[in-house]
């Protein structure tokens, strides 16, 4: 434009129509891809709440992960408990205080036997039944190990 003597302001030709397009449809896709990518974010930080922050993700969620999003799952849920332990709070568990502390539960695989709890040590065979804190069995309620018996 600048060659044939034409003002930038006032002069408007196909080529500059066609950058612009170009231009808007980047700063769109853009958009689209940061709001992916914060979706993804958001859906890993809930997951380290449902799964618990001590344990490994299961192998079905872990293999739909990229290499970058597994190691955002290990750094945040390495600051909570880096957060927690200097608080000396486990912030994992429910806001809303129940109505007992302790929970009839079914064990649904066989977890082995030595599991150390709270208050006590315990064999988990497949299908047995206990009555467990609350605090010590929703870790593995929210892993699918064990279900809650309401009566």
């Amino acid at each position: 434009m600048q060659e044939e003597g034409l003002e930038v302001q006032t002069a408007r030709n196909a080529d500059h129509y066609g950058a612009l397009v170009h231009h808007l449809s980047l700063i769109r896709n853009k958009r689209c891809l940061m709001a992916y990518v914060y979706n993804r974010a958001e859906i890993i930080r809930d997951l380290a709440w449902k799964v618990g922050l001590l344990h490994e993700l299961p192998c079905e969620i872990k293999e739909k992960f990229s290499d970058s999003e597994e190691q955002y799952f290990k750094d945040h849920s390495k600051s909570l408990k880096m957060y927690m332990s200097q608080l000396s709070l486990d912030v994992n568990v429910d806001m809303v205080p129940p109505k007992d502390p302790y929970i009839k539960v079914r064990v649904l695989e066989d977890l082995g036997s030595g599991i150390i709890l709270s208050d006590k040590s315990a064999n988990f065979a497949s299908h047995s039944m206990h009555f467990l804190k609350r605090t010590d069995a929703e870790q593995y309620i929210a892993r699918g190990l064990m279900e809650e018996l309401i009566s």
